[in-house]
């Protein structure tokens, strides 16, 4: 029994390259139909479906981390709104410059987190109460602040929808496609030094394989016009959540809490501290992705924007394989859940697919990702 488990602690983590493999069958299906008219693999629709997913991924590496510790955030949507109408409201009100503006809405932000975390780590209120409780307030909040007109950024704001160039982002992209292969080679060494379990050759081969393909579609969709500023605020959240959840003592907190929270505390892990650091970081990335949103375009619509994003958060994350029960998931799985979601939506634009059944599909996407995980959960078990 103890080897059967080393051995299949030594196989590769298949979660990933499972949900890896569904989008690759989606983005060939969707580029053979006739429907589409050859128009979802180009590098104009690629590169729009990644703008669009520029903010919900922000947002849905925060709420991992929630969702790890059993916990979620229903504020985000409106948390969106708010900190969106604060810098628009030091920037165009105030006449403050965007970095002044950029820097008050993260405050904000981190206001809003920490307030969610001390009635939920400390007081013990439910997540989902404290968190409906800011879906309602934060969304009038930014009606009142905003007398319930638009805001229109100023030009400042626009530079964050610009591109950084293509030799900026040749440079970028190899840059860290050298950086990530350096890493798995080092872990691969110092695993054998340390005498822990090796990891497989199946496994280091897929982690390279994994990085080398990512750096090929980013090259393909920008090598010729550069990154947009939106797409690389996003992926930089994604590689930050990454390191967090598997390069620190706080990420290995956080999967032990969600796993067990009374062992967690018992162990001698300060479960309520951690909770307030995964709502404050929520707080600040909600915040992030309110300024991009305004940027995106231009203005900031309080009874609008960011309508409904946290439902879109949830279900990204949980068709990247974040358990609901809390204490299994990871980034990278919530990257891809959300260019799955994003591709179902793309898709579904090119296809003609009325809006009103394309939220009939998104609710049915999302039951069916609970399911499985229920599923996997018993099986597990």
């Amino acid at each position: 029994m103890k080897l059967e488990r080393n051995a299949q602690s030594k196989r590769p983590a298949l979660g990933p390259w499972a949900m890896a493999a569904v989008l690759a069958t989606m983005w060939a299906v969707l580029a053979v139909l006739p429907a589409t008219g050859g128009r979802f693999l180009t590098q104009g629709n690629l590169a729009s479906l990644l703008s669009q997913s520029a903010v919900l991924l922000v947002v849905a590496v925060g709420m991992t981390f929630a969702v790890l510790i059993r916990g979620i955030d229903l504020s985000v949507g409106a948390g969106v709104a708010l900190t969106g109408v604060v810098a628009g409201l030091v920037h165009v009100k105030c006449g403050l410059p965007a970095p002044v503006a950029i820097l008050a809405a993260l405050a904000a932000g981190a206001a809003i987190g920490a307030w969610h975390g001390f009635w939920v780590g400390w007081i013990g209120v439910p997540a989902f109460v404290a968190t409906l409780a800011g879906f309602k307030a934060y969304r009038g909040a930014a009606l009142v602040l905003s007398h319930a007109t638009s805001i229109t950024m100023g030009e400042d704001f626009d530079r964050l929808n610009r591109s950084i160039g293509a030799a900026a982002t040749w440079g970028l992209v190899l840059g860290v496609l050298a950086i990530g292969i350096a890493t798995v080679l080092r872990e691969a060494t110092r695993r054998k030094q340390l005498g822990l379990d090796a990891l497989t050759t199946a496994t280091v081969a897929l982690r390279l394989a994994g990085q080398v393909l990512l750096a090929a579609f980013v090259l393909f969709v920008y090598g010729a016009t550069g990154i947009p500023v939106l797409v690389l605020v996003a992926g930089a959240v994604a590689l930050v959540g990454v390191f967090l959840l598997r390069r620190t003592r706080f990420g290995r907190h956080l999967y032990a809490i969600g796993g067990n929270p009374e062992a967690a505390r018992l162990s001698g892990i300060d479960v309520k501290r951690a909770t307030l650091y995964v709502y404050t970081l929520l707080g600040v990335l909600t915040a992030i992705a309110g300024v991009l949103a305004a940027a995106r375009t231009n203005s900031v619509t309080p009874g609008n924007q960011g309508n409904l994003l946290e439902l879109d958060a949830v279900t990204a994350v949980v068709i990247g394989g974040t358990s609901l029960a809390g204490g299994r998931g990871s980034v990278a799985g919530t990257v891809l859940g959300t260019l799955v979601f994003s591709t179902l939506s793309n898709g579904m634009n090119l296809l003609g697919i009325d809006s009103n059944w394309q939220w009939i599909c998104t609710g049915m996407i999302l039951l069916v990702a609970v399911l499985i995980d229920v599923l996997s959960k018993g099986k597990r078990s």
